[in-house]
């Protein structure tokens, strides 16, 4: 009669047998710093500073150093060392790390968060990997208008937050008043920008619109944005964009997929595209 798996083991421990170890797998480092606080690696050695109490981005990064994996590898093959970045939504940090070294200290990262309980882990994982001098934070929100906006957040979610609007989850409990500027003002100095990487929970439309001028004097500018049709659309005229940006501006799209590679897609398929990951580019002038 053939035995279950539960007592052929019984059997090797009656026997003194030992069990062979479980495989070794490499301990993440992980740091405690009390307050909600906690310090870890990436998976390139860059440390980082999270929110303990995150549900989302945390545990990941804490166990296994990662983040978005097929988005950092999109930002490291289309970067170079000195080019100009803007970002939109840097969260804790992570993709602004990978930009940060991928530009090396003589190029330029400009970060956009508007998110006030996200901001000193940001300051500090800017700091603590000697980024000072190559990114510069903007607490603010990048859209279409300056003026003072209300912004809303899931606590258990620090990537949640957004612009917030009428009949929106219950648990977007955390409201506060944030001021937001356009990209064309904030970055009215710069004579162009190689890449512009947004995580704005649905405001990218109103993003790309404050980024007019600086979308016409950049045209080797490549986007690389989340894309979700459903929260887009409730915020902007998403036929509108899609127009905009493919036909007026002549972008084409490309679907991020497993692995970082790029999928080209039709600008008629954007409305209905899955949720994920998004670059758009224009052809070489």
């Amino acid at each position: 009669m053939a035995l279950s798996l539960r007592a052929v083991l019984r059997r090797i421990r009656m026997k003194n047998v030992p069990l062979p170890p479980p495989p070794a797998r490499p301990v993440q480092p992980y740091c405690y710093l009390g307050g909600g606080r906690a310090l870890a690696l990436t998976h390139r050695g860059q440390m980082i500073y999270l929110d303990t109490r995150d549900l989302g981005l945390t545990p990941h990064i804490a166990v296994h150093g990662t983040w978005e994996m097929d988005v950092e590898a999109v930002l490291g093959r289309l970067l170079r060392r000195g080019d100009r970045v803007a970002e939109v939504g840097a969260n804790m940090g992570y993709h602004t790390l990978t930009m940060a070294e991928a530009v090396g200290p003589e190029g330029q990262v400009h970060s956009f968060e508007a998110n006030p309980a996200v901001l000193p882990l940001l300051r500090a994982t800017i700091a603590v990997n000697g980024f000072g001098g190559r990114v510069t934070l903007y607490p603010v929100a990048a859209l279409d208008a300056p003026g003072d906006v209300s912004f809303s957040s899931d606590p258990e979610h620090i990537g949640s937050g957004h612009l917030a609007f009428e009949g929106e989850a219950a648990n977007y409990s955390r409201r506060v008043t944030v001021p937001a500027v356009t990209l064309d003002a904030a970055l009215a100095a710069l004579p162009s920008i190689q890449l512009l990487r947004m995580d704005a929970e649905g405001s990218e439309p109103r993003v790309l619109r404050g980024a007019a001028e600086l979308i016409a004097r950049s045209p080797g500018l490549r986007i690389v944005t989340e894309w979700s049709a459903p929260m887009m659309a409730v915020r902007s005229d998403l036929g509108a964009l899609i127009a905009w940006l493919g036909g007026e501006l002549g972008f084409g799209f490309w679907r991020v997929a497993k692995g970082g590679m790029l999928e080209k897609v039709p600008a008629d398929s954007l409305p209905g595209l899955p949720h994920g990951d998004l670059v758009m580019m224009r052809p070489a002038p």
